[in-house]
């Protein structure tokens, strides 16, 4: 049987919508040849495999239509997310050497670039993306010889809807990364949010025909509302200033866009995403679930996330001793007491597949690079396991399901390190079957002995929870 799989966090349209501003700004091209089609697969070469493993810098696309057909996507969670201008005005300036910096890291195109260090309204760029998803929504299209089509849909219901036998559809469930689409964060600019302009845009993605499952409040930037996590490293860190509004909790405004986006009385819902908030913020957020809604469980989302390892924030404590120094402490990473947290509320937490997040420096230098590809699978996928092993660790710990919340948030072209060896969506297949391998040998040693017996599942049914069954289990309560 096909392998198939939901991805929580995915940018198809970053590429192809960057370079839609060589010809036409905002035309999703019905050709699957050109680059400027959400359909076009630009497969990584030896050279950019290697580009990537030497420099991290990934220019190939990952989450393309074609690659994700090929792959198996049932269903893909796309995350809007409007190019902030911290990543084009940068320390080198918005000339030509800033540029090419951003050109590198973005793939999308030195004229993308240009506009948006050009623009000043956000709003007008997240429409420009929903419109983009749009215009070939339901259109068919053939690869070797089989017909495919995206959907975008609405609730849960148009999942499992009836479409033609000989077309096989990929279902696209649409969220936002990162509050300032809004139109805020523009102090680049010179520009103060202004708070009736954001409310009123707040409504305006309500009423949308598509509406937005969930999403993140803040990204890499300050935006005037809710403070975010470190998210730069390395050259680009040193290029970028992530400064302000860093580490900081809610302001008035971000409390009142909040209450806003959680009230189902004005259109639906939508949830709150707690990846790239401050620990300061994750945490206020908690407090305000527990005193504004105590009599409702409303679940927690980490659409794209990693673990630390640690008890909690105030107590950097490893209670894991199997996996012990394996995993990354930055704290844009989520602690054991909010894995919990998740999982109490009947949450979901992906996992995602960047090296710079799922490993610590140590972990990484151990798994390559290998000149053995089975090696490099075998390590690589590793990462993601011990991810896994670890939350259910937690869960098993405090008497809760351990296998219940994990699933694939991959956050392909969403400018990631990925995974060597697992470089885009049409490689799902191939994960699947080294994931079981390790929850195998899990199950079979002396690790597992501690598992509850309601936590002792076979292996096959641990990776399908991972893969499907979890993502599509939270879809259909909460979507």
């Amino acid at each position: 049987m096909e392998t198939q799989f939901i991805d929580l966090h995915t940018h198809p349209a970053i590429k192809p919508l960057g370079k839609s501003f060589n010809r036409k700004p905002g035309f999703n091209n019905p050709n699957r040849n050109r680059q400027d089609s959400l359909w076009y697969a630009d497969a990584p070469s030896l050279l950019d495999k290697l580009a990537n493993i030497t420099t991290t810098l990934t220019k190939f696309r990952q989450s393309d239509f074609t690659s994700l057909a090929k792959g198996g996507a049932h269903v893909v969670v796309a995350s809007l997310c409007g190019l902030e201008k911290g990543f084009v005005m940068n320390k080198l300036g918005t000339k030509l050497p800033g540029d090419l910096i951003g050109n590198l890291v973005t793939g999308m195109g030195k004229k993308r670039i240009d506009h948006v260090q050009r623009m000043d309204n956000y709003f007008d760029d997240l429409e420009l993306e929903y419109g983009f998803y749009r215009q070939l929504d339901g259109k068919k299209v053939k690869i070797d010889g089989r017909w495919y089509q995206y959907k975008l849909v609405s609730c849960f219901s148009e999942i499992e809807g009836s479409f033609e036998n000989n077309i096989r559809t990929i279902y696209v469930v649409l969220t936002i990364e990162g509050a300032h689409v809004f139109n805020c964060g523009l102090q680049r600019m010179g520009k103060t949010a202004n708070p009736a302009e954001v409310m009123d845009n707040v409504d305006k993605v309500k009423q949308w025909d598509h509406p937005v499952f969930f999403m993140g409040l803040t990204h890499h930037f300050g935006n005037e509302l809710v403070g975010h996590a470190q998210s730069l490293h390395g050259v680009v860190n040193k290029l970028c200033d992530q400064s302000e509004g860093m580490n900081t909790g809610f302001t008035d405004l971000g409390w009142k866009v909040l209450r806003r986006l959680l009230d189902n009385q004005s259109g639906k819902r939508v949830l709150i995403d707690l990846k790239h908030m401050s620990v300061k913020a994750r945490e206020e957020y908690y407090q305000f679930l527990d005193l504004e809604h105590p009599n409702e469980v409303i679940p927690l989302i980490v659409s794209h996330g990693a673990v630390t390892g640690f008890r909690s924030h105030s107590q950097l404590i490893e209670d894991d001793l199997f996996n012990y120094g394996k995993f990354q402490s930055n704290d844009i990473n989520f602690y054991d007491d909010e894995i919990v947290r998740v999982a109490e509320s009947g949450g979901i937490f992906g996992i995602q597949f960047d090296e710079r997040r799922v490993g610590s420096k140590y972990e990484l230098k151990k798994t390559g690079p290998f000149l053995n590809r089975r090696k490099m699978l075998f390590y690589k996928s590793k990462l993601i396991w011990n991810q896994i092993e670890h939350i259910a660790e937690v869960l098993n710990r405090h008497n809760l399901f351990a296998w219940g919340i994990q699933s694939i948030g991959s956050d392909y072209d969403g400018m990631i390190n990925p995974l060597n060896g697992f470089w885009t969506a049409e490689d799902m297949p191939l994960f699947d079957s080294y994931l079981e391998k390790h929850a195998f040998n899990f199950l079979n040693s002396d690790q597992a002995k501690s598992l509850k017996e309601f936590n002792k599942i076979k292996a096959s049914d641990i990776v399908d929870r991972f893969m499907y069954e979890n993502a599509y289990e939270f879809m259909k309560r909460n979507f």
